[in-house]
This record gives structure tokens, C-alpha cells and sequence, in this order.
């Protein structure tokens, strides 16, 4: 009897811990005309390796128990364009909201800079 009420206690606990997460995803579109971009991250979160103009990542999910949310971060990539590749990030930081989805659209007018410099 007494593993019975052990085994209902670790099922409840398990379907309150599930019942408390939050799923959010972010996601990437690459809207700058004629560039590829590599190596796409928002903050430490690998988004794609890969992304033409007009291609999206796939949707990478964050719980909310593994990070804490609401989070902002900037989104960082290579630009290849005419043979040449340039590390950037965003000026701007994208902000992901707890049970939110985060669509980041990277245009001709998105503003970036060179870190390193």
C-alpha cells in the first residue's frame, strides 16, 4: 500500500513540474537581399548554420525552467556576400516572452555592427 501512495506522490509531482513549464521558440528569417548568413545565434541559442535571403530557421525552443524569461538578447551571424564574410550582431536586442513566440526578421534595415571593431 505504501508504494502505491509513493507511486501516486512521484506522479503527481511529475504532472505539476510538467504543468509549470512554459514552452517559448525564437525564430530567424533572413530578409537581406543577395546575402547568406552563418553561424546565427540569439545570445548563446544556436539558431542555423545556414540561411539565403528569404529562407527561416527551424523553430528552437527555450523552457522556462532551464532559462530564466522574459530574456532579451542580440541576434549574432557571419554575412557572406561577393566572396567575403563579416562577423555582425544586431544593435537592437529581441526580447522572448514566457509562452511567447519570438519571429526575428533580419532586413536590409536592420541595423548591425562589427563587434570586434
Amino acid at each position: 500500500m505504501k508504494r502505491i501512495y509513493i507511486f501516486i506522490g512521484c506522479c503527481l509531482f511529475a504532472y505539476l513540474f510538467s504543468a509549470c513549464e512554459e514552452e517559448s521558440t525564437v525564430q530567424l528569417q533572413n530578409n537581406i537581399s543577395a546575402v547568406k548568413v552563418t553561424d546565427v545565434k540569439w545570445g548563446n541559442n544556436f539558431l542555423s548554420n545556414e540561411l539565403l535571403p528569404g529562407e527561416s530557421s527551424g523553430k528552437k525552443t527555450i523552457y522556462s525552467y532551464r532559462e530564466e524569461l522574459p530574456k532579451t538578447e542580440r541576434v549574432t551571424f557571419k554575412m557572406v556576400a561577393n566572396n567575403k564574410t563579416v562577423y555582425l550582431e544586431t544593435e537592437e536586442g529581441f526580447t522572448l516572452e514566457e509562452g511567447k513566440d519570438l519571429l526575428i526578421v533580419l532586413s536590409d534595415d536592420t541595423k548591425v555592427k562589427n563587434p570586434n571593431n
